[in-house]
């Protein structure tokens, strides 16, 4: 007679038994196994034993008297049926038919212990999920009758009692399930250029382990390369500001005015509300349900282009103020040679603070910020004080990064930054004649029309790069591709048959009205939005490859850096073009054709039978004119790739980003049919290059 002890042993290990299994069935079912590679099996069956033990020191391996589980799973009713949406271990599905002989989910069939087989009987409830999720009928077959657990599956498992249906966790270490789709394929080496298939990715791969973070130096940095390429007006006449200030003072004279009131040249409103009292603003551009909305969008517009220009006027009249602090110390110092110059710096202190009404400490903490922003002047130029906005008063007043080092990585950038400040903003050195400096602007036309060194020398003139090979050489910039009538007369090859303007990509309607276009592949170039010029500057590459392209910001992957444009030509035969092919389905019975978009996409081939395909191939050269993707040089591991894209029945070339850092050259790959038969050798110095040809 067994006593309570051994009672109380043997349904724990029948509950560690169930829970095993019911573990083991679970992650079978929510694995994604392909089960259909098993029908080359004539019976497929996975046996599954596990022993609990105990290692002794005294003893390298022991055994217990029995396995805690030995089962078999019949996998033969899997892996002849053709594979559907729902797994075979989903839970909570029953099969379509459940009197078919070949069942939609695996068979259990519980095998008792070897080691001890009087355990045999004692095993009587199936050691899988519970009967609401698994369907299929369980067995219970002594060792060595395997053979006949085929006929088993009509069999009516035993319910197990709620107390062992409930999962115990054990812990909170489980087996990590392999999912084969989060691996990405690694990307094949001959690409096309123009194909969707392998545009890049939006989401921004996660860098494995640890890496470096943007320093402050290069926030700051960042943040004027963006303030220069952003839509910001630093006009002068933005400091009088959209309001006027009017009244009388106590004796009935002008000059003492209290009250604010909107210049007329700004839109009005309605006329209620007549004037105030003393310190009363009239607000005439405030919304109101008489007004326009968008006099509302004009009046704060100004406010804020006038705030912005008075910040950048304020910090450089404070970084001044620092200069002549010193010059007026050094001229007391050269008067009054017996005086310590120290003596000097605070006689000057003293009546700077009589003059500001501060006092001492309140004036040495705002020196200390002041002359950081001298010394950034000193080694940026005034661009970096103008165009950096409020990161350079945190940078000023904290000093991470504030070394030798950093204000000379500014002097190497600063003709960069006032070739890109003078042609895109060609009024920000007015606000220099409050300080005395020049107003005339030092670089004119197109920012492309430079050519920018790394080294901070002088910048050079796009042409003067060019006259070693071509002494006529000239280019012109860009916005539109320019067609070459001579070669397809009032045609565009660029251009689809007349279909509905939707997307291909997303399938949205596409308008260069704003508020009717739900297309935003590629917002910051189509759309009919303004968009800002891309933060990109021709630069002279120390290594041979003549000009190159750097990105002055960051790019994630799949951002669009710019259009493809230049001579939409044909016929070009040894000189660096872009070619390119419109994809289109001519239609016989039954009306036009179709319209292929050119985005990898074939024509409508095989409709009635009628339809046959039609290609147009076209080139886009960029010799005399163009922009700046003319100047992408080429890599082996490039950063960007050119894409097709078809906006409003016109197809486009996109230079679309791979994932580019700021201060990163953008490089695309060329490709075999460039480099096939030319005698270049390729100068991108990457270990994985391909056409690295040497001089035999």
């Amino acid at each position: 007679m067994a006593s309570p002890a051994d009672s109380d042993l043997s349904q724990q290990e029948e509950l560690l038994r169930e829970h095993i299994s019911r573990s083991l069935v679970e992650q079978l079912r929510n694995s994604s196994f392909d089960w259909t590679v098993l029908q080359s099996l004539q019976n497929p069956v996975l046996r599954i034993e596990a022993c609990l033990e105990e290692r002794p020191t005294h003893v390298l391996r022991q055994s217990t008297p029995g396995m805690v589980v030995s089962h078999f799973v019949d996998l033969s009713g899997i892996a002849s049926i053709p594979p559907s949406p729902v797994n075979a271990f989903t839970p909570g599905v029953q099969p379509s038919n459940p009197a078919s002989p070949t069942s939609t989910k695996p068979e259990v069939i519980t095998q008792p212990s070897r080691a001890d087989t009087r355990h045999s009987s004692d095993v009587s409830t199936p050691v899988a999920a519970d009967p609401e999720h698994v369907t299929a009928a369980v067995a219970v077959v002594p060792d060595g009758e395997l053979s006949t657990a085929g006929n088993s599956r009509n069999a009516t498992p035993e319910p197990p009692s709620p107390e062992t249906n409930q999962r115990k966790d054990l812990s909170g270490l489980r087996p990590a399930k392999v999912n084969a789709g989060a691996v990405e394929a690694e990307a094949n080496s001959q690409r096309q250029m123009h194909s969707d298939d392998k545009f890049p990715k939006r989401r921004k791969l996660k860098p494995v382990g640890h890496f470096l973070k943007p320093s402050t130096l290069d926030k700051l940095i960042g943040g004027i390369w963006e303030q220069i390429h952003g839509d910001i007006d630093l006009s002068p006449r933005h400091l009088q500001g959209p309001w006027q200030v009017e009244g009388q003072d106590g004796q009935g004279h002008g000059g003492g005015g209290n009250q604010l009131t909107v210049t007329p040249s700004l839109p009005q409103g309605g006329s209620r509300g007549g004037g105030g009292g003393g310190g009363d603003v009239d607000r005439t551009t405030a919304s109101r349900p008489d007004g326009s909305f968008s006099q509302s969008n004009a009046f704060c517009r100004q406010v804020t282009q006038a705030s912005r220009a008075c910040r950048s006027l304020e910090v450089i009249v404070q970084a001044r103020w620092v200069e002549h602090f010193e010059e007026y110390v050094d001229s007391c110092a050269a008067a009054q040679p017996t005086m310590t110059r120290t003596k000097h710096n605070k006689a000057a202190l003293v009546q700077a603070c009589a003059d500001f009404g501060w006092s001492e400490k309140e004036l040495r903490n705002k020196m200390y910020i002041w002359r950081g922003y001298k010394e950034i002047k000193d080694a940026g130029g005034w661009t970096t004080l103008i165009f950096s906005g409020m990161g350079i008063y945190r940078f000023c007043k904290y000093r991470i990064g504030f070394d030798p080092d950093s204000l000379g990585r500014l002097r190497s950038l600063r003709p960069a930054l006032e070739v890109a400040a003078d042609t895109l903003h060609p009024h920000w050195r007015q606000l220099l004649a409050v300080v005395g400096e020049s107003p005339d602007r030092v670089y004119d036309g197109h920012p492309h029309d430079w050519v920018v060194s790394l080294d901070g020398s002088a910048p050079v003139p796009l042409r003067h790069t060019y006259l070693r090979w071509d002494p006529d050489f000239s280019f012109r910039q860009l916005d539109e591709c320019v067609i070459d009538h001579a070669a397809w007369g009032c045609d565009d090859p660029r251009w689809t048959p007349p279909s509905p303007h939707r997307c291909e990509t997303c399938a949205k309607e596409q308008s260069d009205d704003p508020n009717r276009n739900a297309c935003y592949c590629f917002p910051t170039l189509f759309g009919g939005a303004k968009t800002n010029p891309s933060p990109v500057l021709v630069f002279r590459t120390p290594d041979g490859r003549n000009n190159g392209l750097l990105a002055l910001c960051a790019f994630e992957r799949g951002a669009p850096i710019g259009e493809f444009v230049g001579l939409v030509t044909r016929g070009y035969q040894d000189v660096d073009v872009m070619e390119s092919s419109r994809s289109t389905s001519v239609g016989g019975a039954g009306g036009g054709g179709g319209s292929g978009g050119g985005s990898g996409h074939s024509g409508g081939t095989g409709h009635n039978g009628h339809h046959t395909e039609a290609t147009v191939k076209y080139q886009i050269w960029q010799g005399r004119q163009g922009n700046f993707t003319r100047f992408v040089n080429h890599s082996c591991k490039a950063n960007a790739q050119y894409q097709r894209f078809t906006w409003m029945n016109t197809q486009r070339l996109i230079l679309v980003s791979k994932g580019i850092e700021a201060g990163s050259e953008v490089t695309v790959d060329y490709l075999d049919k460039y480099w096939k038969g030319l005698d270049k050798k390729c100068l991108c110095g990457e270990s994985c290059c391909r056409y690295r040809r040497t001089n035999t």
